[in-house]
């Protein structure tokens, strides 16, 4: 039996996988240590234009950034064939996106979600690229022990602060897949 968080995001994952073999058969096709550099920089790309948001206190700028990121931290995890929500701790009562995510929000009583978001993007992303650099020179450590744990933590700040931005998490995510899916050539078999 699924835990609670995996049994709302492992569905999803797979979504996600699907997309990307429809829509990113570019960056399958990297091995997994490029693949997980791009995702680093699609990370901080994101802490960015979050920075952005706060300067325009554009809560809905935020929102769909953290639905890209949420997306990104799910390709992640698929090619570190992780299932983000055996590593995320939920109550028993989850049984959508949107409720574990307000779950989750729960955790960070009282936080802005810019500052909350900005700050986890940049430290959680930091560690990240540090792990991706220390392969690139052959340092001692284990790059993929750390990032089967960071990308789930970030998966889970990410959830957080949708959680507290509002409902239909899951509605935004399918949305942007049909978008970017929409610029791929077999997008016009649809109307054949």
């Amino acid at each position: 039996m699924l835990a609670p968080a995996e049994s709302v995001l492992l569905p999803l994952q797979h979504l996600q996988l699907v997309h990307d073999r429809l829509a990113h058969a570019d960056i399958l096709s990297f091995n997994l240590h490029k693949r997980l550099k791009h995702m680093v920089l699609h990370f901080f790309k994101y802490a960015g234009r979050m920075e952005e948001a706060r300067q325009a206190k554009d809560r809905e700028l935020l929102r769909s950034t953290l639905v890209d990121a949420l997306i990104i931290c799910m390709a992640s995890a698929n090619g570190l064939n992780v299932s983000l929500g055996q590593h995320i701790e939920a109550s028993a009562r989850i049984k959508h996106l949107d409720d574990l995510a307000r779950d989750i929000a729960g955790k960070f009583p009282g936080a802005d979600p810019f500052d909350l978001a900005i700050q986890q993007f940049l430290l959680l992303g930091g560690r990240m690229a540090k792990a991706v650099e220390s392969l690139d020179h052959t340092e001692p450590g284990d790059f993929r022990k750390d990032l089967d744990t960071l990308v789930p933590a970030l998966a889970e700040v990410t959830l957080a602060v949708l959680g507290m931005l509002g409902p239909d998490i899951e509605v935004a995510v399918k949305r942007r897949f049909q978008k970017v899916e929409a610029k791929g050539i077999f997008s016009r078999l649809a109307s054949i």
